[in-house]
């Protein structure tokens, strides 16, 4: 006779520390489930155990879900996915999942929090997210570009080459500059990201790093995905990153990839105007992104 297995309540689920024997359950887990919100891929959760924020919420040795996060930089982190087993009910899972999350994170000395939520999960998370206090920042916006045409290359003074480990402490140092505390990634997704990125440069001015860029390939290399690009704040205007997105391009073309994406702020209206002049349009997709003080 077949025997059912019980679904155990909210209050029943323990929470304990994310580790490196979860990720396959974990996989399984996101097989099986509709209620998956996910800032990042399958192949980067592993990237999630090194800042030792992630958790897990389980019973009698069963995942029932998990939320994993990640530092940007100081007490900021990010919620790069958030996975509830598919017999639990959404609108009460969350807000537990998020309770458990932020009080595992502050007592980790984070003081702010972000996630992003797309369409796929617009019905059963974002409203329980807003719910529980987070308000909305801004959107990321999607891009891709088809056609692997190059319409200039940039500054060729610029000297490009493949980044290495030893790069990482001076890209750390640029992406720092660049950006926003809360957007910015820290030495260690900037190193792990080594073994996932078939595409990851330097520029060189005089000797000096003064602009990266890594790209990701999916669906059998057909399409990549340039997950960052960044140049000195100091020495931008000189179309280093013209130069950095033109060699992203070019590698496509040389590697067969047919397709090219970006995310990028809807607030960043220089970033657009050089995707947009670079072949890149629109695709639709639309990421909202939210914020909560603890």
């Amino acid at each position: 006779m077949h025997l059912f297995r019980r679904v155990p309540s909210i209050q029943d689920l323990a929470m304990r520390p994310l580790v490196e024997s979860d990720l396959p359950p974990l996989m399984g887990l996101l097989e099986q489930t509709p209620w998956a919100s996910l800032s990042i891929p399958h192949d980067e959760f592993r990237l999630t155990l090194n800042d030792q924020l992630s958790i897990v919420l389980e019973y009698n040795g069963k995942l029932w879900g998990c939320v994993l996060m990640g530092y940007a930089v100081g007490p900021i982190a990010w919620i790069r996915a958030l996975i509830v087993h598919h017999s639990l009910r959404p609108a009460e899972a969350v807000t537990e999942f998020l309770h458990a999350a932020e009080g595992y994170a502050k007592g980790h000395g984070v003081e702010r929090l972000l996630i992003m939520s797309d369409e796929r999960d617009a019905s059963w998370l974002l409203p329980w997210v807003l719910r529980e206090g987070y308000q909305l920042q801004l959107d990321v916006v999607g891009y891709e570009k088809r056609a692997m045409n190059i319409p200039a290359w940039g500054n060729t003074g610029a000297w490009i080459r493949p980044a290495t480990t030893d790069d990482v402490p001076m890209i750390a140092k640029i992406d720092a500059a660049a950006f926003a505390d809360e957007w910015v990634k820290n030495s260690t997704i900037l190193a792990g990201v080594f073994p996932v990125a078939p595409f990851y440069i330097v520029a060189e001015l005089n000797h000096t790093i003064v602009g990266y860029a890594f790209a990701t390939v999916h669906h059998g290399g057909m399409m990549a995905h340039l997950v960052r690009i960044a140049v000195d704040p100091a020495l931008q205007g000189q179309a280093i990153g013209v130069r950095l997105l033109a060699e992203l391009v070019d590698w496509c073309s040389l590697n067969g990839v047919q397709l090219l994406s970006l995310n990028t702020q809807n607030t960043n209206q220089h970033a657009q105007r050089l995707y947009e002049w670079f072949g890149f349009m629109r695709n639709g997709e639309r990421q909202t992104v939210l914020v909560k003080d603890l």
